[in-house]
């Protein structure tokens, strides 16, 4: 699922709250997509229980509020 970022270094901000929180999602920016329009791609599982996707939504929620983009 991906979801917009924006700047490059806005992203590997929020990229790097995610990791060092044990998400692990992948940074995407330019040139793989246009300047601006950078962005995490993240990916998940069937075996993925609620609990854990209730983490990785407070862990994006922490890391967005971080970093100024929510």
């Amino acid at each position: 699922i991906p979801i917009k970022i924006g700047e490059n270094e806005d992203t590997f901000r929020f990229w790097r709250e995610l990791y060092d929180n044990g998400v692990y999602a992948n940074a995407i920016i330019s040139p793989a997509v246009p300047p601006g329009q950078s962005l995490i791609r993240t990916s998940y599982m069937a075996t993925h229980t609620d609990e854990e996707m209730d983490e990785v939504l407070s862990v994006f929620e922490k890391a967005g509020k971080k970093i100024g983009i929510i």
